[in-house]
């Protein structure tokens, strides 16, 4: 029994620890994603969303690490309830899935930046260069307005730039991008109810040992 319960504990220790590294890139992937959007809208808003079940995420592991090393069922228990929180968040957001919002939401941070673009020269600079994009619907946009093709347009190599533009608008290129990721998340959601699924059995099973464990001590 004492060798089952010491597979578990340290069984439970290897998984918080894959948990905390877990938080902690969905965090850095949820600071990097916010100046994706503009501030104050509503895709800006579900980042912080993310933020926090990172900053859970980071929790469980810490107090699973810890619940496991010492043995203490109370902290287990906590760590149980951390995970179950999780899971709701998790089917929250995955009920909430909508491609239809999320395309719109992209065409309007898109249409802002080459608003921008008009008015100042180099609002699109990035998106252009990140997403091998021109203009919004094409590098035409720029030839029938008569305004001179920036170089973001073009494929640089060694300070030389190709003699024609991307061919595709950063309407598009965006939009297949921010979808893909979209889509993304929602199966990473998926996949986090299954791990912490695996992981509230695990706890579960490791509070039983410990119960036994008193229990023994106790008699």
């Amino acid at each position: 029994m004492p060798t089952i319960r010491v597979c578990l504990q340290w069984t439970s220790v290897v998984f918080s620890t894959i948990t905390l590294i877990v938080g902690i890139l969905a965090a850095l992937a949820g600071v990097y994603e916010l100046d994706e959007y503009s501030e104050g809208s509503a895709e800006h808003l579900e980042k912080f969303v993310q933020l926090g079940m990172a900053g859970a995420l980071i929790l469980a592991g810490l107090i699973g690490c810890l619940g496991a090393i010492i043995g203490s069922i109370k902290v287990m228990v906590v760590n149980l309830s951390l995970l179950l929180v999780l899971i709701a968040m998790h089917i929250w957001k995955v009920s909430h899935h909508n491609e239809t919002k999320q395309l719109d939401a992209t065409e309007v941070y898109v249409m802002d930046l080459w608003l921008k673009e008009l008015v100042h020269p180099g609002a699109m600079k990035n998106l252009q260069q990140e997403y091998e994009c021109c203009g919004n619907e094409g590098s035409e946009d720029y030839k029938s307005l008569n305004v001179e093709m920036p170089r973001s347009c073009y494929h640089t190599k060694d300070g030389i730039h190709a003699l024609l533009p991307y061919g595709e608008g950063c309407m598009a290129a965006v939009k297949r991008a921010y979808l893909q990721v979209y889509r993304y998340e929602k199966w990473a959601h998926i996949g986090l109810i299954c791990y912490e699924l695996v992981g509230i059995v695990l706890g579960i099973t490791l509070c039983c040992q410990l119960t036994n464990k008193t229990r023994l001590y106790t008699y």
